[in-house]
Order: C-alpha cells, then sequence, then structure tokens
C-alpha cells in the first residue's frame, strides 16, 4: 500500500516509517512548513499535487492537523492520525466530523467524549512501543545512564506561565479555590474533580485574568483551555516536584529536564535527554523508571510509559486505568498487570514505599521490567500497531 506519511519531529516517526516498510508499503514522505496552521492555500496547493503525482491510498499523520483533515476529505483519501499528546486541541476542530478521518487516540475517557457526541471514526487505541530500540542498547556497552531513580520529564516551572500570568491578576478568593481544587485532585487519579467546579461563573473570571478564548474554527469545550493549558499544568509542575522533592530526601535521583538550571535537594539534573540517542539507554539502564502523568491525560497510557517497557526498563507510574484495559484479546491478556509488567503508586507514601521495595528487590524489580518488555513485544510493536492502523484499507 502507498501511505502518505506527514514528516515533521514526531515521536517514532523514523522507527514507524521504517515499520511500513517491513511490511511491504511504500512510504512517501510529505513535508510542508504550514501544517500545523489552521488554513493554508499554499498547504492545500502542494499536497494536492504531491497526492495527484504520487498516488497514496491513505494519509497517516502522528497527531491530528485539521488542514491535513480537510485536504483528504477534499480529494476523498483517508486520513489515519494517531493522537499521542493531550492536551491537543485541533481534535476539537469541526474538521473531525469527516467520513474520510480514522482518528486513534490513546485515552479511552477522551475517546468515550467524542463518541458520546456521535463520532464514531475516533477509536480508542494504546500507544505503540519501539522494541528496534534494544538493538541500540544492547549495543552499548557502557553503562553512562546507570542510576537507581531517574525521572525523564519537564517540570513546567518555566517563568511567568499561563496560570502565573493568570493568577497576579485573581483575587485572594479566587486564588484560593483554585488552590484548594488542585490540593484535592493531587489526592485522586480516575476522578476529575476540577472540571465539574469550572462553572460559567468560574471561566468567567478566569478569563477576565487570563483572556483565553476557543479558536473561531474550533468547537472545544468552554473550559478545555483553562483545565488542560492552565490549571492542568500547573497542578501537573506542583505534583513532578513534589514527588521529586520527597524521593530526593531518601534517595539519588537523575532528573532529564528541558530546564537544567532547575534545583531540588537530592536531585542530579542531567539536563534534556534526547529522544532517540538517549533516552533509551536511561530507561534501560535505570532501575526504576518513574513517570509522573501530564494531569491532562485522564485515563490513558502516556508514550513515555510505552517507551520505558520497550527498552526492558522497569515502570513506576502513577495510576492510570488505561492500564488495566485490554482491547486486542478476549481474554484479558493483553491488559498491564501491576506487580507484574509494571507498577503503580497513588499518593507519596505509597511511592516512597514502592521504590524502597523494588531497589531492595532486585530480582522482582528485573523480573517486572522483563515481563514488561515481553507484553509490548508481543501486543503493542509498532509491527501489531500499523496492522491495527491500516489493515482495513489493504
Amino acid at each position: 500500500m502507498r501511505i502518505l506519511f506527514l514528516y515533521w519531529n514526531c515521536f517514532n516517526g523514523e522507527a514507524t516509517q521504517e515499520a511500513m516498510k517491513k511490511q511491504g508499503h511504500k512510504v512517501l514522505p510529505f513535508f510542508h512548513h504550514d501544517y500545523n496552521e489552521l488554513k493554508s492555500d499554499e498547504f492545500k496547493k502542494i499536497f494536492e499535487k504531491f497526492v495527484r503525482t504520487k498516488k497514496p491510498q491513505v494519509a497517516f499523520s502522528y497527531n491530528y492537523y485539521p488542514l491535513m483533515a480537510e485536504c483528504c476529505h477534499d480529494l476523498d483519501l483517508p486520513y489515519v492520525s494517531v493522537v499521542y499528546d493531550n492536551p491537543a486541541v485541533y481534535v476539537y476542530s469541526y474538521t473531525l466530523m469527516y467520513p474520510t478521518n480514522h482518528v486513534y487516540i490513546f485515552d479511552s475517557e477522551w475517546v468515550r467524549e467524542f463518541n458520546a457526541g456521535g463520532l464514531t471514526n475516533v477509536h480508542y487505541i494504546t500507544l505503540p512501543g519501539d522494541i528496534g530500540r534494544m538493538r541500540q542498547i544492547n549495543a552499548v556497552k557502557e553503562k553512562k545512564y546507570a542510576c537507581d531513580i531517574s525521572f525523564v520529564g519537564a517540570l513546567y516551572n518555566e517563568h511567568h506561565n499561563f496560570y502565573e500570568q493568570m493568577e497576579e491578576n485573581l483575587s485572594e478568593y479566587t486564588k484560593g479555590f483554585l488552590e484548594g481544587l488542585m490540593d484535592a485532585q493531587s489526592l485522586v487519579y480516575g476522578t476529575d474533580i476540577i472540571k465539574p467546579a469550572l462553572n460559567d461563573d468560574v471561566l468567567a473570571t478566569l478569563r477576565k485574568a487570563l483572556p483565553v478564548m476557543p479558536d473561531r474554527l474550533s468547537v472545544e469545550p468552554k473550559y478545555y483551555r483553562f483545565l488542560k493549558y492552565v490549571i492542568g499544568r500547573k497542578l501537573t509542575s506542583r505534583e513532578r516536584i513534589k514527588y521529586l522533592t520527597a524521593l530526593g530526601k531518601k534517595y539519588p535521583v537523575d532528573l532529564y529536564t528541558l530546564d537544567d538550571r532547575a534545583e531540588i535537594p537530592g536531585i542530579r539534573n542531567r539536563g534534556v535527554a534526547d529522544y532517540e540517542a538517549v533516552m533509551p539507554l536511561v530507561f534501560n539502564q535505570s532501575r526504576i523508571n518513574l513517570n509522573i502523568t501530564l494531569r491532562s491525560i485522564n485515563t490513558g497510557i502516556p508514550q513515555r510509559c510505552m517507551d520505558v517497557m520497550s527498552c526492558e526498563g522497569f515502570l513506576l507510574t502513577n495510576y492510570q486505568s488505561d492500564f488495566f484495559l485490554d482491547t486486542i484479546t478476549d481474554d484479558g491478556s493483553a491488559a498491564f498487570i501491576p506487580g507484574t509488567d509494571y507498577d503503580f503508586y497513588s499518593s507519596t507514601d505509597e511511592l516512597m514505599e514502592k521504590v524502597g521495595y523494588y531497589l531492595s528487590h532486585e530480582n522482582d524489580r528485573a523480573e517486572i521490567a522483563h515481563n514488561g518488555f515481553e507484553k509490548v513485544k508481543k501486543y503493542y510493536s509498532l509491527d501489531h500497531f500499523l496492522h491495527r492502523v491500516l489493515d482495513e484499507f489493504l
């Protein structure tokens, strides 16, 4: 099959193209600098010329792009979009309803939201793991990134971010109200406490302090940007710093993050880990890989977790209900089993307890890391993933 592949700096882009080729597909990379724009006559013109010349049978992209969806609809070309980001405001484009769209999202609660609105072309999928990274890992003999505990991810503590911009224009009452909501939410996984509290009056107050409005071509919920981009990001920052601070008081922790100047007592900041060259080695050589999910992700398994397990790394993550979800087999064997394939925590105390256990029970830790890798290899490799999203077009 001939596949138009939207080329941008996405995770697993090169590996996905190679997996497509191994399955016998002809990959047709397409790039245009306006791919992330909502309107571009130049993009449309070049895209149409590319399609009419190269004659792809399906278009594919990681994440959803309304401009590409519009072009595919005009040309009656099936468009397969795999969304691995959340938040991702573009999925609320009116173009999502086009029948040429086949959209896959890794968060089951988010998918149910779209399905409840009649969008049957939006499907749940567990994101893939690139088990091919093991060749790279096995070829490296030095243990340059070996450590007891590592965390790879942003702290979202950049100076004057959205929440701080908003906060300086809020009353003490409203600031206290938001602080209370975040404190309550930090105690709970799997249930959204904040969204129901963002009623029209609260949103009007927040919007006055930070004039964030939906795009005119969007049908996004009125609470979405404040919940996901403003409050959710702030809550994630607080949680990541809280958990890392607690761990740093007792254990050595390596932090790989965008802000190489961030300082947390007991934490060694090692700066950015390159996704292709360094991150697989970090995941494989860390005894414990900590995941603290971005709070905008409701139930889904983040790509980072799949990356850890695909590198035969031990994963300790906060609770996310989609780990228990199996949409592949009838007997539930494709679900990830805590204590067998990975493990999770739901509080600071539980995190500290499990870190202590796995650092002192090496055989259990190594066995779980191996089991997680084998489960990804059996059910969630790029090869299996591509069959699920592409075979209907053969």
